[in-house]
C-alpha cells in the first residue's frame, strides 16, 4: 500500500512549519443505586450509510467500520433499507460515537446482532471488560442492555437486540481520570467510579447478565469493594478508600515518563482491575517509539490564517533532529481542548494527523497504516488542554498511536508498523 497522496498533502506544510463531572456520591451511602437522568438526543456527525437487506438476511457495516448489524434470515419480512447514522455520543460515560440504526423503532421477527469495535478507543479505557452497549430510550435516559459478548482480544462487543434505535458504547466503571498529563511535582486525585444502576440489587456488574440497568451520574465505589492500590512507575501514591492521590516526582529520567495506577476491586466473587495512566510532562514533545527510551524535542503550537487546522510541530533547528507535526481541527472562537481520534483519510477540516520524519527525512511514521487489505487510520488518540502559566499560553496533552505506518518518504511504501506514545507541553500563538 502506498501513501503518496497523503505525503503530498502535508509534507509541504511540515516544511513550511520548519521555516517559520459533578461530585460523585459514595455507593455505600446510596445502596439502592444512582440516578439515571435524561440526556440530549445525539445529533448527526457523519454520513448515513444504508443498504437494502431482504428476508434472506445480511450484514450492514457503518461507514467508519466501527459498527456492524448482522441480520439473520427471517428477521425481515420484506426487503428493507437498513441504515447506520453516526451521532455524537450523549451518554455520560460514552465511548466514541453513538449510532442511530434505521428504520428507527423497527421491531424484527427475530433478534439481530449489533457488534461494536472499540480498538480505536482502547487506550482510553480503564477496564476492557467494563465496556457495555447502551440504548437511549424515548425519555432520554440511557439503559445498559446487558448480556453482551465482549471479546477483549479482538476488542469487539456484541449483543442481540430486537429493535432499532440510538445505540452507543459506554464504560460501566472506571478509575477517573483514565489518562492524564501532569507536570513535575504536581498532584492529582483519582476516583473509582461506577455508572450503572441495576434494577435488582446493588451489584453494578449485574448488567453483564441482567439487562436494563440505568446509566447516568457516577457513584463512588464503596470501600467494602476496595482491595488495594498499586503504583508502577515514578512518583508517590496514597490511597484512601475509593480515592487516591498521586504526586509526580520533581524530575524524570529519559525512559521513565509515565506512571500506571491500578486499583484492585472485589465485587461479589469477581476480581476487577481498574487502571489509570499518568504521563509526566516536561516542556517540548516527549515521545517513545516501540517502547524505546523517551526523547524530548523543542516544539511550538500555532495557527495559520489560511488553514482550518492548528499545528503542534517540532522545531527542527539542526539536521540531527526529527520533524514532528500534528494537525488538528480548529473552530474559530472555541478552545482546542478535547480528545480526538486519528483521522487521516477525511477532509482537511476534520483531519487529525501525526507525522514523525526521521532526521535524514528518508522515513516517516504516520497516523495511518496498511493492514494487508486496506488503508486504516491508526488506533489511539490525542488529548489536548489549553493552559496558562506565568503569563504564557501553552497546550498540553498526551497521545498514543497503536498502529503507525512507517513509510519510505519518497515512495510512500509501508515498511513496518509501530506503536508510539508521547506527551507535549508547548507554547501556543493564539
Amino acid at each position: 500500500m502506498h501513501f503518496r497522496l497523503f505525503i503530498n498533502k502535508t509534507w509541504l506544510l511540515a516544511l513550511l512549519i520548519i521555516a517559520s463531572c459533578s461530585k460523585p456520591v459514595n455507593d455505600a451511602e446510596n445502596p439502592g443505586g444512582g440516578q439515571s437522568t435524561p440526556r440530549p438526543v445525539g445529533s448527526p456527525v457523519g454520513n448515513l450509510y444504508s443498504q437494502l437487506v431482504g428476508p434472506e438476511g445480511g450484514t450492514v457495516t457503518s461507514e467508519d467500520g466501527m459498527v456492524e448489524i448482522i441480520i439473520p434470515a427471517g428477521a425481515l419480512s420484506s426487503t428493507t433499507e437498513v441504515g447506520i447514522q453516526p451521532l455524537n455520543n450523549t451518554a455520560i460515560t460514552g465511548i466514541g460515537a453513538g449510532y442511530r440504526l434505521t428504520p428507527h423503532g423497527r421491531v424484527f421477527n427475530k433478534p439481530v446482532t449489533i457488534r461494536f469495535k472499540y480498538s480505536t478507543h482502547h487506550s482510553k479505557l480503564s477496564n476492557y471488560e467494563a465496556v457495555q452497549i447502551a440504548t437511549q430510550e424515548a425519555n432520554g435516559k440511557w439503559k445498559c442492555i446487558g448480556r453482551v459478548d465482549n471479546d477483549t482480544n479482538s476488542k469487539t462487543v456484541s449483543a442481540e437486540v430486537d429493535h432499532f434505535s440510538d445505540w452507543a458504547l459506554i464504560a460501566s466503571m472506571e478509575l477517573s481520570p483514565v489518562t492524564r498529563t501532569l507536570g513535575l511535582g504536581e498532584s492529582l486525585t483519582l476516583h473509582a467510579l461506577r455508572y450503572v444502576y441495576p434494577i435488582v440489587g446493588d451489584d453494578w456488574l449485574a448488567p453483564l447478565s441482567l439487562p436494563n440497568a440505568g446509566v447516568g451520574e457516577p457513584l463512588m465505589i464503596g470501600p467494602e469493594h476496595i482491595v488495594r492500590w498499586t503504583l508502577n512507575g515514578p512518583g508517590k501514591l496514597e490511597g484512601i478508600g475509593a480515592d487516591a492521590t498521586y504526586t509526580a516526582p520533581s524530575a524524570v529520567s529519559g525512559s521513565n515518563q509515565a506512571a500506571t495506577v491500578t486499583l484492585e476491586l472485589k465485587v461479589g466473587n469477581k476480581q476487577v482491575l481498574l487502571i489509570s495512566t499518568i504521563y509526566l510532562v516536561v516542556d517540548g514533545i516527549n515521545i517513545s517509539i516501540n517502547g524505546q527510551p523517551w526523547h524530548t524535542y523543542p516544539a511550538m503550537a500555532s495557527t495559520m490564517d489560511d488553514l482550518p487546522q492548528f499545528t503542534i510541530a517540532g522545531l527542527r533547528t539542526t539536521a540531527d533532529l526529527p520533524q514532528i507535526v500534528f494537525l488538528l481541527p480548529r473552530t474559530a472562537g472555541m478552545k482546542t481542548d478535547g480528545t480526538y481520534n486519528w483521522s487521516m483519510q477525511g477532509d482537511d477540516a476534520t483531519d487529525v494527523t501525526f507525522e514523525y520524519a526521521e532526521p535524514d527525512l528518508k522515513h516517516m511514521y504516520v497516523s495511518v497504516y496498511d493492514d494487508g487489505s486496506e488503508s486504516r487510520d491508526s488506533e489511539g488518540f490525542v488529548q489536548i488542554e489549553e493552559t496558562e502559566q506565568g503569563g504564557k499560553k501553552y497546550v498540553s496533552g498526551v497521545f498514543a498511536l497503536d498502529h503507525a505506518g512507517k513509510i519510505e518518504t519518497n515512495t510512500g511504501t509501508q515498511i513496518s508498523i509501530a506503536n508510539i506514545k508521547g506527551t507535549f507541553r508547548v507554547q501556543r500563538n493564539w
